[in-house]
């Protein structure tokens, strides 16, 4: 990874790739490259970001150029628009960890000019609580502007030729919340010792996943929750070292059975409707996966932990080319022919309608 962004930092300050757009009123520090794209090869979108990360407060701007594709789909823009808001107020709940109230009432838009160089734009403004975002046409790219802390009428775009002192404005960004982030406490969590430490892990990842659904379901962008990424992270951690203690393992092969559960269950959640519907069977297939996959138990659903366990080492296989010997181990069950993407859901079915 660091690799690769030396090689798109030295590709980006040889030359923007299209005309990038940035903030040339008023001056807010830090300024970053917050945010770059590509699709095929070609670079697509660039994002800026103006102010302080961690002050919740603002004022903080982000200004994304976005190449328009000629085949690309008509964009709902006042649908982009929220969704620009959502990510502004995620970005405050992991940088400054603070978890903000949904705004009362629905958001309100507009058309208002916007101040691009010398001459005004009209654009199509978002306003909900605290924060606002813009969008507007500059020949073949769109400009989407995000703001807090400070007034849409206050911003006057320019031109930016030289990205070199935002790829280093983004070092040090990024060095400066990495060392906020190890001043801060870890995580406090309940206790929990061996399959515990699983099931704590499951539960926390399932009602993460419960509240996207909901989310997503209801046209709306899910939420990060402030701290939600280090709890998840101390969690996951805490399965592993228990996962390594019960089996024997050592810490990959334990990271790999941890990581095949907590998918087995996201899938019953976003695919099984009995398991959400029905809580005595939700709690009866986490409790059974949890018994087979970290102890190795033979189970009722044992037919639905094999398919799982077969599908999960496939798609794993063919996303990486060295799984670990977990799933390697896994793979050489392989029964060709079988269609491995949904006869795990086939035999919970069964399972779920024989108890």
């Amino acid at each position: 990874m660091r690799e690769q962004a030396r090689l798109d930092a030295e590709e980006l300050l040889a030359h923007p790739p299209f005309d990038v757009f940035g903030l040339a009123e008023p001056v807010l520090r830090p300024e970053a490259l917050a945010q770059s794209g590509r699709v095929n090869g070609e670079w697509e979108t660039i994002t800026l970001a103006y102010g302080d990360w961690a002050d919740p407060a603002g004022p903080f701007v982000t200004i994304t150029t976005e190449v328009i594709r000629p085949d690309a789909p008509g964009a709902d823009a006042e649908a982009d628009l929220v969704d620009v808001i959502g990510r502004e107020r995620d970005r405050v709940a992991d940088h400054a960890g603070v978890d903000e109230d949904e705004p009362t009432g629905s958001p309100e838009y507009r058309h208002a000019d916007l101040r691009v160089g010398e001459v005004n734009v009209r654009g199509l403004v978002c306003s909900h609580g605290a924060v606002w975002a813009a969008r507007l046409r500059a020949g073949q790219l769109t400009v989407t502007v995000a703001g807090r802390g400070i007034g849409a009428g206050s911003v006057r775009l320019g031109p930016v030729t030289d990205l070199g002192p935002y790829l280093r404005g983004r070092g040090e960004v990024l060095a400066r919340l990495a060392e906020r982030y190890r001043q801060q406490p870890p995580p406090v969590l309940e206790p929990a010792e061996g399959i515990a430490a699983c099931r704590a892990l499951a539960d926390a990842v399932l009602a993460s996943h419960a509240r996207r659904l909901t989310a997503l379901r209801a046209g709306q962008v899910p939420r990060h929750r402030a701290g939600e990424a280090a709890t998840r992270h101390a969690l996951w951690q805490r399965a592993v070292d228990a996962q390594a203690r019960i089996s024997g393992t050592d810490e990959q092969e334990a990271d790999d059975v941890v990581t095949l559960v907590v998918n087995h269950l996201i899938h019953l959640q976003e695919e099984a409707a009995w398991f959400t519907a029905q809580p005595r069977l939700r709690e009866a297939a986490i409790n059974e996966t949890l018994s087979h996959a970290v102890l190795g138990e033979d189970v009722p659903s044992r037919l639905a932990q094999q398919a799982w366990a077969r599908y999960w080492a496939h798609r794993t296989a063919r996303a990486a080319h060295d799984p670990g010997r977990a799933l390697q181990a896994l793979q050489a069950e392989l029964t060709i022919g079988q269609p491995l993407s949904t006869d795990w859901l086939r035999a919970w079915f069964v399972w779920a309608r024989d108890r």
